[in-house]
């Protein structure tokens, strides 16, 4: 709804660059809410490495975007992958993370 919004009010060349997230082998969640995420975002649809149900909300998100004209970057960073990135699914443990929006 923000880049639709933005685009009625004149904003145009919008790019957008998505940072370390979750990838879709690693974010495992149970059926029912597989289906219903799918429902919306069939893109969304993943196996973890286990080949259980995941999400690949990153994907997701990057197919969204581009269809509302946005060029996107992706960094590909698996924040559960990598352990330089907090990761709640990877350690248990709570964690923070920033993430930067600008208008240039």
């Amino acid at each position: 709804k923000t880049v639709l919004l933005m685009k009625e009010l004149g904003a145009g060349n919008l790019r957008g660059v998505m940072g370390p997230s979750i990838c879709g082998s690693c974010y495992e969640v149970g059926e029912d809410i597989f289906e219903e995420v799918v429902a919306t975002y069939p893109e969304a649809a993943s196996r973890s490495h286990s080949g259980k149900f995941a999400l690949d909300l990153p994907k997701a998100l990057e197919v969204e975007l581009i269809n509302h004209g946005v060029a996107i970057e992706r960094t590909n960073i698996c924040t559960c992958e990598d352990a330089n990135y907090f990761s709640y699914r990877r350690n248990a443990i709570t964690g923070r993370q920033a993430g930067f929006i600008w208008l240039t």
